[in-house]
């Protein structure tokens, strides 16, 4: 299911910014807040972040996990989350942010194409903030990671506009 959301999420993140001119993609709406260009960056770091964790806990072939994580704190955007790991804050262009989309992404199609959910037989990986994870639930992690970041750039394309 989520093998099939995250291509679909995706491919709404790119349409979301398709358009933009470089200063609206590197517009902060506040000091505080990242541009559209950081939120990007970081989709594409935390997608490299994660799917480099689950391949090399593959490869390794590490311990097992019986159940999922819950991921539900994903699914309230008002609740604010840290970031481990902050974006550049050097502006972007279109060409470079879709870039970094498109290599982040092919980690995750060698996932797909070297591994099921079936092979993976509940091995775990460690994840920083959610402790031990069945693999194959990375998927589900990443697509609801990208999904909560794609209202957030709506958010902020509506209020740099």
């Amino acid at each position: 299911m989520w093998e099939t959301k995250i291509v679909e999420i995706r491919e709404k993140v790119k349409e979301s910014i398709k358009g933009l001119s470089y200063e609206e993609l590197n517009e902060k709406p506040s000091q505080e807040e990242w541009s559209i260009a950081q939120i990007v960056l970081h989709l594409a770091g935390a997608e490299t972040r994660f799917l480099t964790l689950a391949i090399d806990s593959a490869e390794r072939g590490g311990g097992k996990s019986d159940s999922d994580v819950d991921l539900s704190v994903f699914d309230d955007p008002s609740q604010k989350l840290i970031a481990p790991i902050e974006p550049p804050t050097d502006p972007q262009t279109m060409e470079d942010l879709m870039k970094s989309l498109d290599e982040s992404r092919s980690l995750t199609t060698r996932f797909l194409e070297k591994y099921t959910k079936e092979g993976l037989n509940r091995q775990s990986m460690h994840h920083h903030r959610f402790g031990d994870m069945p693999i194959w639930q990375v998927l589900e992690l990443l697509g609801k990671h990208e999904q909560r970041h794609l209202v957030q750039m709506e958010d902020v394309k509506k209020r740099i506009r």
